[in-house]
């Protein structure tokens, strides 16, 4: 899967947070997985969809787009290897339910880099606040789940 996407470099991070429409920008809270070296095959699923190769990013996704990476991740929930699929659940069961519940509710994708690379950080698209806000308040996730 990987070879598919030209230039593909694995993140040092990778997410998806849901933002509800109630939220004018992204925050901590709105991701409640974050990725590090394990689940990596999410990450890559995800940026197959959103078009993600390499560096710091934060991507709008469609509901449309996250229904997609759940159909592709859905194959790996019959090989655990002793591992749980957590964001598959998430995306699947908790998401796209509270995207039926909250129609105006939007979802955003995170690459980071590296851990420590806030200077890689894209610049803020006025256009959307969700994304706009999304990779300070995952860096923000990352800490707090670092820190537990």
């Amino acid at each position: 899967m990987a070879a598919a996407i030209d230039g593909w470099e694995a993140p040092y991070a990778h997410g998806v947070g849901l933002v509800p429409s109630a939220a004018a920008t992204a925050a901590p809270e709105h991701f409640p997985l974050v990725n590090t070296a394990d689940h990596r095959l999410p990450g890559l699923v995800i940026a197959g969809v959103v078009g993600h190769a390499r560096g710091t990013a934060a991507y709008p996704m469609t509901p449309e787009d996250l229904e997609l990476a759940v159909e592709r991740l859905t194959p790996a929930e019959a090989f655990t290897g002793g591992i749980g699929h957590p964001n598959l659940w998430t995306w699947r069961d908790v998401y796209l339910r509270a995207l039926r519940e909250d129609p105006g509710a939007r979802l955003v994708a995170v690459f980071l880099a590296s851990p420590d690379g806030a200077a890689d950080d894209p610049a803020a698209d006025p256009a959307d606040d969700a994304v706009a806000g999304a990779v300070p308040a995952f860096r923000e996730a990352l800490a707090r789940a670092a820190a537990h």
